[in-house]
């Protein structure tokens, strides 16, 4: 059986969803959905997926708005240490809203 690049790609992308499932902190865990939206936007693109190109279409940023909400500078958490402890939602990681 000769596998051809569209199934290639496919499972990358399926390896590194699978990857950034069993990361145990935020920032490795976007990373791989960040390479997993790639992997899937080139699958999606290569055949006749189109739902899975939307879906990795939309995930992408907001995956890549996510990671660089944690890699935040730090003189900028520096100033959220200031504020009153209880607006402990706008620090990185802690909000539990879907976006």
């Amino acid at each position: 059986m000769i596998v051809g690049w569209i199934d290639l790609m496919g499972y990358a992308a399926s390896g590194l969803t699978l990857a950034t499932f069993a990361q145990r902190t935020m920032l490795p865990m976007r990373v791989m959905a960040i390479g997993a939206n790639v992997c899937f936007i080139g699958y999606g693109a290569m055949g006749p997926f189109i739902p899975v190109l939307a879906l990795h279409v939309i995930l992408l940023p907001v995956n890549v708005l996510r990671l660089r909400a944690l890699l935040r500078p730090a003189r900028e958490e520096a100033g959220l240490a200031g504020q009153r402890a209880g607006d402990q939602r706008l620090i990185a990681g802690i909000s539990s809203g879907l976006l």
